[in-house]
């Protein structure tokens, strides 16, 4: 997200809107955007003050009532870059996002949320975000409790370059990772890489929950394409809020979840399997014995904000903190080691940069679980190094 405050709401609404670098214009409306807008609606809080369900994300705090947008159609190749671009102003943080639906209208569970930050001026926001499979059309919209405006949306097919770049400034504005140790990697991942040098096709199946389609909306698959500019690469994110293994294993759900999308790779991660590691090695054999495709084991990224944090006002920084690492990564990473998967313990690593990052509280989550665009940024700068 870059934000560029502006003196006047004038200077905004009469201002040529210049968000992205593509030709590609795929939606663009103008000035402010309320209700009255032509294809804009106002839908309200399903449960104001309490507790509501997204399947994408599970039970979680309501985020306030939603103006929804029109549909505006993807292009033909269904894993493609667009750039959302807006400009908003809000009391308090609260979110923007994007929802897919297919040919019949169904709306695509793997969704796209991400912060607005509060302000007393209207800020400019350019967004990306990967496309889905079966996907031909898309919904933007923002939400909050508090009320937010909102002006001059445009959105437009960008290349896997210009994504690459619109992440690379995103974290250039982050403390950086630090070095990744010279471990072995990519053991058991042989075709994995040969596909992605010699750009064969390959199907990548992320399964999981909403900390996994966090991970999937970092955009780093444009820093993979980058990586290896031969890739022929589709990313596909099979995701249930809430859910793991557990979920997964059940023979209806394995076919509709993992089988029936015909992974090359078959990534597995999440915060919610409920340590039950029975039931991971369950679905790593249901997948060696019904498909045969490679598999990478991920330890989850973010999750909560457990530093200390005393006022938890966002523009207090923090002393450095140290993680407890967690039995059940250890265990993950056990379970690999035996069953001969690749694993990726995201979790050692995410939660080490955060106690160094010295981050106001909360700085790089939308919510108490979730990642804004910085969280998701260094999730997916963590699957980019270890992919190199």
């Amino acid at each position: 997200m870059h934000s560029i405050k502006n003196d006047s709401l004038d200077a905004v609404e009469n201002k040529k809107i210049t968000a992205g670098i593509s030709s590609d214009i795929l939606y663009s409306c103008s000035g402010k955007i309320t209700d009255k807008t032509k294809g804009w609606k106002f839908i309200p809080s399903e449960n104001p003050g309490g507790t509501v369900y997204n399947e994408a994300e599970g039970y979680y705090p309501d985020k306030g009532g939603q103006l929804l947008g029109p549909s505006v159609p993807t292009c033909k190749n269904e894993f493609e870059f667009y750039m959302f671009s807006f400009d908003a102003k809000a009391a308090e943080d609260c979110h923007w996002g994007v929802s897919f639906h297919d040919r019949e209208g169904e709306i695509i569970v793997a969704d796209i949320y991400s912060s607005i930050y509060a302000g007393r001026d209207i800020q400019h926001y350019e967004q990306v975000v990967y496309g889905r499979e079966t996907a031909i059309g898309l919904y933007p919209f923002v939400q909050s409790v508090r009320g937010v405006e909102i002006w001059n949306v445009q959105i437009k097919l960008i290349s896997a370059k210009e994504a690459s770049e619109w992440c690379d400034s995103l974290y250039w504005t982050l403390p950086p990772l630090p070095p990744v140790p010279a471990t072995a990697r990519m053991k058991f991942l042989p075709k994995t890489l040969e596909a992605m040098k010699l750009g064969r096709p390959l199907r990548v199946v992320m399964l999981g929950d909403s900390i996994v389609n966090d991970t999937f909306n970092s955009n780093f698959q444009s820093l993979l394409l980058r990586l290896y500019p031969k890739a022929d690469l589709r990313f596909i994110c099979s995701v249930l809020g809430g859910t793991g293994c557990w979920h997964y294993k059940e023979p209806e759900h394995f076919k509709s979840y993992v089988s029936d999308l015909s992974p090359d790779l078959l990534i597995i991660g999440g915060i919610c399997h409920r340590e039950d590691i029975d039931a991971i090695r369950k679905v790593v054999e249901m997948v060696r014995k019904q498909i045969g495709c490679e598999i990478m084991l991920m330890s989850g990224p973010l999750g909560k904000d457990w530093r200390k944090h005393g006022t938890g006002k966002a523009s207090v920084e923090l002393p450095e903190q140290f993680w407890t690492p967690d039995p059940f990564v250890e265990k993950q990473k056990s379970l690999a080691a035996e069953l001969q998967v690749e694993f990726l313990d995201m979790a050692t690593t995410w939660h080490n940069y955060l106690g160094t990052s010295r981050k106001p509280w909360q700085w790089f989550h939308r919510d108490n679980v979730h990642g804004n665009d910085r969280g998701k940024q260094i999730a997916g700068r963590i699957i980019e190094t270890y992919l190199k």
